[in-house]
């Protein structure tokens, strides 16, 4: 007893004093748009650290790869396989899957709680509430048209408060990509502006908290867009529900003896298309039955429609100047990422479900079950 006494007051000792982590997600923000012209100030703090780019779970969109960071877990094991989806259980639409209650594995921030790591966490997607009964000591949910300078005054508090971990949305260059285009002045904009403030501050925490490491990566990038593909039009006659990404969609068959039909229509329009059952295994999407019957890849720069009214039609035009959701063999997809405080050097590309179980050997937290991940070899120590 007094050496099991002994082992857990080490422990203890140990997790206490890890230096703290603070994991930053910037919505939209693409390897390519991260250079020495565009954003300066954070280019020369990267050149004091480690600089890479993230490789997205397909499709690349929001919620999969948010949920992918946070549970170092593929799609098709963390359930969130894209920002929507038709619940194989209830046959019901799930428009928006950023609820707790949406993810099959157990995220970061709820293997840190169990672990006895403080853990604070900023308007991450799945962060709504307790999961499977456990919530981080503190927890801010998204609210729609917060400014960074909210996110970054709840990081520094929770750091000042002694949280070990800290994980932060930031609202990154997603809307004016959408909107305007990846290369738009609207784009650059943004980009300045995240540089004025996110570099000085990152500095200052530096100081502030010696040994804090941090990583800073974004959930997908964003590519211009050139054409539309009208989906409704190439299944017509074909009973299915849609669920559309941008460069992606699953189709949700009504009768699965049009399966052979659907693909031949699908491959005809000059789209990649799989039965579930025969999606590529390096997209990690097979196993999961929230995935649609049928998964469809367009070429790059198109986007898929499932608009079946002028009001939808209208609706989806708006903000498809840039779009996303294809694989990570696209380059444009790939995502910034930067690791400051575990020494320097170049990481190269590095999947998005790494990221959490590099974090989780910084700190010594236990996960319930293994994710799909592997901490990054060189800087794990």
């Amino acid at each position: 007893m007094r050496v099991s006494a002994c082992l857990a007051i080490l422990f203890a000792t140990t997790l206490s004093a890890a230096p703290p982590v603070l994991m930053l997600s910037a919505d939209g923000l693409g390897a390519d748009q991260f250079t020495a012209r565009s954003m300066p100030k954070l280019w020369a703090l990267s050149e004091q650290g480690r600089r890479g780019e993230g490789l997205p779970p397909f499709p690349a969109t929001t919620f999969n790869g948010h949920v992918t960071m946070a549970t170092g877990c593929w799609p098709e094991h963390h359930g969130v396989v894209a920002n929507g989806y038709v619940d194989p259980a209830t046959k019901n639409l799930v428009p928006t899957a950023s609820r707790a209650e949406d993810l099959q594995r157990e995220p970061l921030w709820v293997a840190a709680t169990r672990s006895g790591v403080r853990t604070a966490v900023f308007q991450w997607v799945g962060a709504t509430g307790p999961w499977q009964g456990v919530s981080p000591w503190r927890l801010d949910v998204f609210r729609l048209g917060r400014p960074d300078s909210e996110a970054l005054a709840f990081s520094e508090a929770a750091l000042k408060e002694g949280a070990g971990l800290v994980m932060t949305y930031l609202s990154g260059t997603d809307e004016e990509g959408h909107l305007h285009g990846p290369r738009s002045a609207e784009a650059s904009a943004k980009l300045k502006q995240m540089d004025d403030q996110l570099a000085p501050w990152l500095q200052r925490m530096l100081v502030e908290h010696p040994g804090l490491r941090v990583i800073i990566a974004a959930d997908h990038g964003m590519t211009p867009m050139r054409k539309r593909v009208h989906l409704p039009s190439v299944l017509d006659g074909l009973s299915c529900d849609l669920i559309t990404h941008g460069g992606s969609a699953y189709v949700y068959l009504k009768h699965q003896g049009d399966t052979e039909k659907a693909l031949a229509r699908l491959r005809q329009a000059g789209l990649k298309a799989w039965p579930r059952a025969a999606v590529p295994v390096k997209y990690h999407l097979a196993g999961n039955p929230r995935v649609g019957d049928l998964v469809v890849l367009a070429p790059e720069g198109q986007w898929l429609s499932k608009a079946r009214s002028s009001r939808e039609e209208a609706d989806e035009h708006h903000g498809r100047q840039g779009a996303h959701a294809y694989s990570s063999d696209t380059p444009s997809m790939h995502t910034w990422l930067l690791i400051l405080g575990a020494g320097r050097g170049p990481l190269g590309p590095v999947p998005l479900w790494d990221l959490a179980p590099t974090a989780a050997s910084w700190l010594g937290i236990r996960w319930a079950q293994a994710p799909d991940g592997k901490a990054l070899p060189a800087i794990s120590d």
